[in-house]
């Protein structure tokens, strides 16, 4: 049943631009990380990567995947004889295959053209860091969503967007980033990346080089994400959008 309404949700958004830059993205990331540094292009691409473009399309996808259901007033919810919090997780569930499928497909463009050129970063490292990725950005998956339904597209993406653009900014080098969850992915990845936030490669001995701060960050990450889906399930469950 749950397969049945991920590829269901998937469907969807076969014609939606969202489901583009799925595809597009990571190549225009690694465009952009060749064009701005071609001998280390991979570390540019990366950072662009993580800084800039995932939180906006996160923030698309999640943004019109309820959009998509709002337009309908909720029709295509209601009339389905499945519950409506195994539709939510399905939406959500289909959200986290777009993020991992995007974050895997960016590992690989990025590796393929750095081994015929000349590969940055060891292949393990980057592909640890664009997993981290998936697992600290899945909490914003339930809040983007839940935020578009309550305020709008445009303003969900715009809000989302720019929190977690500054926020992390402001945060992931801190030693207090685990209280803000838009600095943790930026924070993770820093050792795997071997990069600032910044943008700047680290130097030898840097404190960001730390990993030992990674399985409690990921902890945070997830539980929130749980705590969000779950708390999320039960306000569709209560008639949340149909009453919103």
């Amino acid at each position: 049943m749950m397969i049945g309404i991920i590829r269901s949700e998937l469907l969807k958004m076969r014609h939606t631009f969202s489901l583009k830059l799925v595809f597009l993205a990571p190549v225009i990331t690694v465009l952009i990380g060749y064009v701005l540094s071609p001998h280390d292009f991979q570390y540019s691409a990366y950072n662009w990567w993580y800084t800039m473009l995932l939180p906006i399309i996160v923030a698309m996808w999640s943004a019109n995947t309820v959009i998509q259901e709002k337009n309908t007033a909720m029709q295509n919810i209601v009339c389905l004889p499945v519950k409506s919090q195994k539709l939510w997780m399905g939406k959500i569930a289909a959200l986290s295959v777009l993020l991992l499928f995007s974050n895997m497909l960016l590992w690989c463009i990025a590796s393929l053209v750095g081994g015929i050129t000349a590969a940055s970063l060891p292949l393990m490292d980057s592909f640890i860091g664009c997993l981290l990725l998936v697992l600290t950005y899945l909490w914003q998956l339930p809040a983007i969503a839940w935020l578009a339904h309550k305020s709008g597209y445009l303003f969900a993406v715009l809000a989302s967007s720019a929190a977690t653009i500054i926020l992390s900014a402001v945060s992931a080098t801190k030693p207090w980033f685990m209280l803000n969850p838009f600095g943790i992915p930026a924070r993770v990845v820093t050792p795997f990346f071997n990069m600032h936030p910044n943008g700047i490669p680290l130097e030898n001995g840097s404190h960001l080089l730390d990993t030992g701060i990674v399985l409690p960050a990921i902890g945070i990450s997830l539980s929130l994400a749980a705590a969000l889906i779950w708390g999320c399930s039960k306000w569709i469950g209560s008639g949340g959008p149909s009453h919103a």
